[in-house]
This record gives structure tokens, sequence and C-alpha cells, in this order.
């Protein structure tokens, strides 16, 4: 995919292509998924330009322009430890610059941050914090983007759907707030995702069936990481744990149609997490000015 600029298929449910090439099933994770081998994150690709992600400055900044497209390096390769997390300011949560997750074979860079809220009668609650990460390939083929503002990235639904089409790794972590039960967190993630598959076939009920099993009778306590891992547009592990980045994948998701739902209910038209679109947005808008 490197040095390819995509072109978003046309979307069914707002803006995220369903399209997907992939045999829909869901696989419990019977064996564990070990974290492979970090690779560095140093990726040349057409050498047309570079970008680099530096510490952050004014808030949610994550990457900053350098030259030209091409070359993406990380920080935090090069930087001590102090540089090494970005903060989301609502929720005071920290977040990796760089990580290698269970499950996948490259390590993905942070992208942007920010914040769920539920309201309670007119009071609106922070349950999670969540960031997205991505492989830094897939910043090579956003090219037909360059020099689009912030405002006019986060309303061309064609660009989120070129991110979720790519074949590179992408990842949604999500770092709990206040203390929630299983039960709860599905239920507000399937409102969420079921209007956006129309008509579910037997194989997509299978899936979110087995994607609510994931946390039926499991207290997710502040502090809780649930990790959404995007190996291909048609599959997705689930991990999660009590505290810090999980070991393990939970189960394997391998339903376009669930895949390419969830990816919409974050980037969508209508995200639940208005600020973590914005602040992917922007730092797109740096990059690619």
């Amino acid at each position: 995919m490197d040095g390819v600029v995509l072109t978003a298929a046309p979307s069914a449910l707002s803006g995220v292509s369903r399209r997907s090439v992939c045999p829909n099933r869901v696989n419990a994770a019977g064996s564990r998924h070990h974290t492979p081998n970090p690779v560095s994150v140093l990726r040349t690709v057409n050498c047309v330009s570079s970008l680099s992600i530096h510490p952050p400055q004014n808030g949610n900044s994550f990457l900053r322009k350098r030259h030209c497209v091409g070359v993406v390096r990380s920080a935090a390769s090069s930087v001590g430890n102090a540089d090494e997390n970005v903060e989301e300011p609502a929720t005071s949560v920290k977040f990796q610059r760089s990580v290698t997750l269970p499950g996948c074979s490259t390590t993905l860079s942070l992208l942007g941050t920010g914040f769920r809220e539920k309201k309670f009668a007119i009071i609106g609650v922070k349950v999670y914090a969540a960031g997205l990460y991505v492989n830094e390939s897939i910043l090579t083929g956003l090219t037909a983007w360059k020099g689009k503002s912030a405002d006019e990235i986060q309303r061309d639904s064609s660009l989120f759907s070129s991110i979720f089409q790519d074949q590179a790794e992408k990842s949604l972590q999500i770092v709990l707030v206040r203390d929630v039960d299983g039960k709860t967190f599905w239920d507000a993630l399937d409102e969420a995702i079921s209007p956006r598959i129309k008509s579910p076939s037997p194989d997509d009920k299978t899936a979110l069936s087995t994607f609510q099993g994931i946390f039926q009778n499991r207290p997710l306590n502040k502090g809780s990481v649930i990790l959404l891992t995007w190996t291909s547009p048609c599959k997705m592990l689930v991990s999660v744990s009590s505290g810090g980045l999980p070991k393990d994948v939970d189960a394997a998701v391998e339903s376009g149609c669930v895949t390419s739902a969830l990816f919409d209910v974050f980037f969508g038209d209508s995200p639940v997490s208005p600020t973590l679109k914005s602040s992917v947005a922007n730092q797109l808008a740096m990059v690619l000015k």
C-alpha cells in the first residue's frame, strides 16, 4: 500500500464503506496472540517528502510537517521518556506515542486523541479517553488531501473511508476514566453499531454475539484499557485489560459489516467522540499541509 493513493469506495453507511472481500466469521481467541517483535517505525517510501512525530505543542499536537511526504519517523525513538507520552487534556489520560500491540506485525503511531462524554439529564459525564493509532504508511496514501484544512478533512467522509480501507494496521485505544459495568459498556456500543448494519447476515449476528460476550459479566474499572485493532478492513482484534496495554487478544471479529460499522461509530458523520475525530483531522491537516 505504501505510496499508493487510495480511491475511497462509495460509503453505504455514514461515510465509511462497508465493502469487504473477506468472509464474515468470528473466532474466539482460543490460543493467545503474542506481541510480535517490534519493528522500526522508521519507514521510507518514494522520497516525496518526510514527516516526523514530535512532542506536543498547544494541546493535542502529535504530527508536525517537516519538508515533504514520504519518510515518517517517530520522535519516541530519539527523545527521552518525558516525550514518549501525549496527554488527552480533558481527561488527563496519557497515551504512548508509538506502540506494538497484540496481534500487530508493525509499530503503530498516535494520530489523535479525544474523549467520550455521556449526558445524564443535562450533565455531561466523561466515560473514557480514546486514541487512534495507525501504521504510518497510511499517511502516504492521503496525498489527495494535501493542502486541505482541518475542517475540510473532518467533513470529508472519503478521507476516513480511505484510512479504513487501507490494508495497513490501525487501532483504537480506549481508556476508561470511571467504573463501568461491562454490560453497560456493550449496550452503549451496540446501540451505536446496530443501526449502521441495515440487514445483518447470520455471520454478522454471530460476530456481534461474540463481541458482546467479551464484555458480559466483566467489570470495567477506571483505568481499564480496550483495544480495537483493525489488522485489515475485514478483521478486528479485541483486547481488554484491567490496566495498562493488554498483552493478549481476547477475540477476533472477521465480519466486514461489523468492523466497518465500528469504525464509522468513531469516524463517520456522527461520531460518538467528536473530539477524537477533530483531533485526528487537525493532525492530518498539519501533516498534509
